[in-house]
């Protein structure tokens, strides 16, 4: 039922530019440079200035998008911002394999650490940016928010088909003011789709590598047909596991149409839809993977013998599947998700001196973190306990057989589910008013999030009948469907926000000053028997910007610039959870949201044959929402659950330079220097009642002046890049220094490097083919094995003596591994 909900909404999507767009107009014009214009997300992107050095002449772009020209092989255009970005143009994102995604794409980029399992980029990763973890960055495509509306979280391998992507731009510091994000405390990172072509045609590659890697991808462009014009392209990727068993399968199909009746007016539509079922991969502990090294990523290829034997003197018919790793059987390990992203940017001009973007914008995602968990039945309601909220259910009937049996142990597939529906509505108004501009806006949106857990029957070999559980899910009489979690989180978004660029000096200096003010209302809905039925948090924040922008001479600028940011609680700080072993309870712990105050200053130099930015960032940011797990008073167990870890301060220097081609050579280099301090020392209770006695459970790990985990202090990139029309290759190495994993700092992982390459081959044009090009893009060519980040963070590795004088134990963090050698084929050709 899911899936066809899905595929007429898909269908409605892509028809809508048939209906409504039926004229066309000509190829859009690219915004003329304006230092005053505040390119937020509504924003077209930008490259200014394609200048060819040397003589190597310039061309008209391959079918890709490649133009040779761009800053650095494309990790640089040239920047009037007030602030720090950093953007990869096509250049650079055609010539990596097909398979990237985009946080592959923005890892050479200052400030940037990925971490990921995989080359290929198929099964997501984590990224950081200037110590800000993934769920502190926004994440917008074609203007629209796609984090996770409920904790921030992004998945990064289901956005847009690479060969779509025009450009993708990062805000290290905080988001623009029409940033449509309630969970950004750090910087954005922004999407956009390339334009259809004016031209009918289209586009194919074909890549196959290492491990059964397999992926096919075509674009069919209509041209200019009166006003409009449009394509659509589907892929399709497979590829096995590089460590275990396991597969990963996606199916994507990408949209957009173009709609421009008269210049200055253009009406856009995207559409983005991603069918991916992936086993996951396991992050080690550091005791693993010094032990099994690139085994312990894999799971188990087979079930335990003793899934299908009774243990002994159990009584007739009793059957165990809850053999000591069953939970680690791969077939179990499976992330299935659909999604269905539709945005529709539009520009138009009311007069020659007012402007109104409109970005109406329609999210819907289904799927799951699939797995598999035992049950107990017992007759004498004793012994191993099972509970449904704070309701004991372990004498159930499971099997709806009509006995409960003692000790008689079922295994089922128990995924996390989660369903979301999510309207939006993006407004501005830009007034031209001479020397200043004049920006007004208006974002709202409704944000459904449905997430649920139920249980099902496995197949009698032990396989999932029904990965997304669209029926099936076992009802217990007298019981009902039991869950071990059961939660709506409703979340209403009003945000307004002004602003003003002002010119003097004959446009050579530039000031902007803003202000941002949102309202959040976020329901909790918790349908569990027994916690609270309903927890509601709102939160109202102004938050103000300013900066500069001032150029002398011919070629430099220099910049700073003062903003403030926020990140509301997420949605599961304000659910009661229940642990279904113990039945230990913890009710919501509901938390200040995250501000941040970020202030930067920097110098550009941008000339016709190179460009430079070197600038110097502080950030000071409170009320610091981790995740992690609490001891609970009298029940000897823990529960994850999220608490304020105080204030954070951060700063550093960032840098960066690229060239034009200097005899078809453009060579990038960027660094990163970061200093981080935790300012308070951390709660292992997640809140000390006044009055209550210190112990064990209740006291502070010693983490005032320790830095923050998963942020290396130094990072440094260089690419390489020779196109000379026909011979194409590149060099893209990434060195991180050392990274903590937990907050008291005593377990970290080594420095690590990588060297990543392509080569390949340009043809011309041959009968209806155009630039046919043949290429291989290499990975870790140096076979490096390392780890690349922590996956779980924790408060401490080793038992540490507390504040209080307390010994408080220890929880091992787990890791990202990195994949070794790899290598894609690649075979492309326009038509």
């Amino acid at each position: 039922m899911k899936f066809r909900v899905l595929t007429f909404a898909l269908l409605a999507g892509v028809s809508t530019p048939t209906l409504v767009l039926a004229q066309s107009a000509g190829e859009p014009q690219k915004p003329a440079h304006d230092s005053r214009s505040q390119s937020g997300l509504t924003a077209a992107p930008t490259d200014f200035g394609r200048v060819d050095i040397y003589g190597n002449g310039t061309a008209q772009p391959a079918p890709d998008g490649v133009n040779r020209q761009d800053l650095g092989g494309g990790y640089m255009i040239e920047e009037e911002a007030v602030k720090t970005r950093s953007t990869v143009t096509r250049d650079a994102i055609a010539k990596m394999s097909p398979t990237a995604n985009p946080y592959q794409m923005i890892n050479l980029l200052p400030g940037v650490v990925i971490t990921s399992t995989d080359n290929s980029g198929l099964n997501g990763g984590n990224i950081r940016i200037r110590g800000y973890n993934s769920d502190q960055l926004g994440l917008t495509i074609e203007g629209m928010p796609v984090n996770d509306s409920g904790n921030y979280a992004l998945y990064p391998q289901e956005y847009v088909d690479s060969e779509n992507i025009e450009q993708i731009s990062i805000a290290q510091g905080s988001p623009d003011l029409d940033s449509p994000h309630i969970g950004a405390s750090g910087g954005v990172i922004n999407i956009y789709m390339r334009d259809p072509s004016k031209t009918a045609g289209g586009f194919v590659d074909f890549s196959y590598g290492m491990h059964s890697t397999a992926r096919e991808f075509a674009r069919a462009e209509t041209g200019q047909i009166g006003d409009f014009r449009g394509y659509v392209s589907y892929s399709h990727y497979t590829e096995n596991h590089w460590s275990g068993p396991g597969s990963n399968e996606r199916q994507h199909v990408d949209f957009k149409g173009v709609w421009e009746p008269s210049q200055g007016n253009r009406i856009g539509l995207s559409v983005i839809f991603n069918d991916a079922l992936n086993n996951f991969y396991q992050n080690p502990t550091l005791g693993s993977y010094n032990t099994l090294g690139a085994r312990s990523v894999g799971y188990n290829n087979a079930l335990p013998l003793s899934y299908f034997v009774a243990p002994a003197g159990s009584p007739p018919g009793a059957w165990d599947r809850s053999a000591n790793q069953a939970s680690l059987y791969y077939k179990w390990r499976i992330n299935p998700f659909r999604n269905l992203i539709v945005s529709a940017p539009s520009t138009f001009t009311i007069s020659k001196d007012v402007t109104y973007d409109v970005i109406p914008y329609f999210w819907y995602g289904y799927g799951n973190g699939g797995g598999a968990t035992s049950v107990t039945e017992n007759a004498t309601a004793t012994g191993n306990s099972f509970y449904y909220g704070r309701f004991n259910i372990g004498a159930a009937d499971w099997n709806n057989n009509g006995v409960v049996t003692k000790n008689d142990k079922g295994m089922y597939y128990n995924p996390s589910i989660t369903e979301t529906l999510r309207p939006g509505l993006i407004n501005k108004f830009t007034f031209d008013l001479g020397d200043h501009k004049l920006m007004l806006g208006y974002w709202f949106e409704y944000a459904n999030h449905r997430q649920t857990a139920p249980y099902a029957f496995l197949n009698a070999d032990g396989s999932v009948a029904d990965p997304y559980i669209d029926s099936g899910a076992i009802a217990i009489p007298g019981v009902g469907t039991p869950e071990f979690r059961n939660l709506l989180t409703q979340t209403v978004t009003n945000t307004g926000f002004v602003s003003d660029a002002w010119s003097l000096l004959d446009d050579k200096l530039t000031i902007e000053s803003g202000v941002k003010v949102s309202s959040i209302h976020r329901s909790v809905y918790n349908f569990l028997p027994g916690v609270t039925p309903l927890n509601t948090q709102s939160d109202l924040v102004a938050l103000p910007q300013a900066g500069f922008r001032y150029k002398f001479w011919d070629y430099h600028q220099i910049f700073g610039s003062v903003g403030t940011s926020f990140r509301s609680t997420p949605n599961f700080a304000l659910a009661d959870t229940v642990n279904t072993s113990s039945g230990a309870y913890t009710p919501a712990n509901r938390l200040a949201p995250e501000k941040a105050v970020t202030v930067e200053l920097g110098h550009r130099y941008q000339s016709p044959l190179f460009a430079t930015s070197v600038s110097l960032y502080g950030s000071h940011y409170e009320n610091h929402q981790i995740s992690t797990n609490i001891f609970l008073p009298n029940s000897g167990s823990s529960v994850s659950t999220t608490i304020n870890a105080g204030a954070v301060d951060l700063w550093g220097v960032a840098a960066e330079i690229g060239t034009r081609p200097i005899y078809n050579f453009r060579p990038y280099l960027s660094a990163n220097y970061l200093q981080t301090r935790i300012l308070d020392n951390l709660s292992t209770s997640g809140a000390t009642p006044a009055g209550a006695p210190i112990s064990s459970i209740n006291d502070f790990l010693p983490t005032k002046g320790k830095h923050l985990p998963n942020s290396p202090t130094w990072t440094g990139a260089l690419g390489v890049d020779y196109d000379d029309g026909h011979i194409l290759g590149n060099l893209a190495a990434k060195v991180t220094s050392r990274q903590y994993s937990t907050f008291m700092n005593d377990e970290s992982i080594s420095p690590y490097a990588r060297i990543d390459a392509m080569v390949g081959y340009r043809f011309d044009d041959i009968a209806f083919g155009k630039k046919p090009e043949l290429r291989v893009n290499l990975y870790n060519i140096t076979n490096t094995h390392s780890l690349t980040g922590a996956n779980s963070v924790k408060n401490n590795a080793s038992p540490t003596v507390g504040v209080y004088g307390n010994v408080v134990s220890a929880s091992a963090p787990t890791y990202y591994v990195g994949q070794g050698f790899s290598a894609t084929a690649t075979f492309s050709m326009g038509f």
